[in-house]
């Protein structure tokens, strides 16, 4: 581990965070595989718990560490309101894994930040262009082409991905909202804090102990969300989100590897084109904030971990 350690030191700053972006995106690939495995046996509504509740035993030294200073706070209603979108977010996410191929989720999960855009210029009054209404109009048309409406049936896994892009666009924005007086880590834990109890609510309607042979992978799912969510925060503290965001891309590759290993899915050519045309339009909605004008934003990284504070105001998600 040491030389591991020493050997990543002596990488280039900008090739660490390039790396770790790649880290982060197998990472977030592999979890929502996972939950595609584990909705054979169990709810979303019990993933999802599962997936927070375990993920916080490695939150809890850093809670105990800091003498739980880490909850101060003056904006608990904006925590409040962040862990809800959050929730209702990873709750279409996951539940559009179970229902339509990885990669048609992970392309349409790309149109995140594009909703982000049209929220900031909304509420949040940012400047609004042409250039940037044309971007917003390129992100919704290949969202169009790979559902298709129309000219396929317009099934309900599609519609929930969609769904939770919208709820996660809004937790970027609160996250925006929040850049300037919460940290990072302040914000994760009170993400983990809230939603934990929320999906449990959620799950006793539907709860079903877990087989044996699902532990692991439930484990594996809740450290697979952790690295991933680690490695994506570090990378922006690596290097610019300018080198970063094209890397994200991978994750559209790794899902059909992996739709394929696992679960024989080949991904239609529709989902490779909206999902190409999506990613573009999150790319110049990335470019054009991170070139026009200064900003305290904080990106999301697609499993609802806020970025480092010096990155880019919007981050792909996943799920995050």
């Amino acid at each position: 581990m040491a030389e591991l350690a020493g050997l990543f030191e002596r990488i280039p700053r900008r090739a660490k965070g390039m790396l770790l972006g790649l880290i982060a995106a197998l990472s977030f690939t592999l979890l929502h595989t996972t939950v595609r495995y584990a909705s054979r046996e169990l709810h979303v509504f019990e993933i999802t718990f599962f997936r927070y509740f375990i993920a916080m035993f490695f939150m809890l030294p850093g809670i105990v560490n800091s003498r739980f200073e880490i909850f101060r706070t003056r904006r608990l209603h904006l925590h409040l309101l962040r862990s809800v979108m959050l929730m209702i977010s990873m709750l279409g996410l996951f539940s559009a894994l179970t229902m339509a191929p990885i990669a048609m989720v992970t392309a349409l999960s790309f149109v995140s930040p594009v909703f982000a855009s049209v929220v900031a210029i909304l509420l949040l009054r940012e400047r609004s262009t042409v250039s940037r209404w044309l971007a917003v109009g390129a992100g919704v048309a290949g969202m169009l082409l790979i559902v298709r409406p129309g000219v396929v049936p317009l099934s309900l896994g599609p519609l929930l991905a969609i769904a939770g892009a919208i709820a996660w666009s809004v937790s970027i924005i609160v996250i925006k909202m929040m850049a300037s007086t919460e940290s990072s880590t302040t914000q994760i834990t009170y993400m983990s804090v809230i939603v934990t109890p929320l999906t449990f609510l959620l799950a006793i309607w539907v709860w079903k102990w877990p087989s044996l042979q699902l532990v692991p992978v439930l484990l594996f799912m809740a450290v697979i969300a952790t690295v991933g969510q680690f490695a994506y925060t570090k990378s922006f503290v690596y290097a610019e989100a300018t080198a970063l965001m094209p890397l994200d891309f991978t994750r559209m590759m790794w899902a059909s590897l992996l739709g394929f290993l696992v679960f024989g899915e080949i991904p239609d050519l529709w989902s490779w084109i909206g999902g190409t045309i999506i990613f573009l339009s999150a790319v110049y909605v990335t470019f054009h904030e991170s070139t026009g004008r200064a900003t305290s934003s904080t990106p999301v990284a697609p499993d609802g971990e806020a970025c480092q504070p010096r990155a880019a105001p919007a981050c792909v998600p996943d799920k995050k």
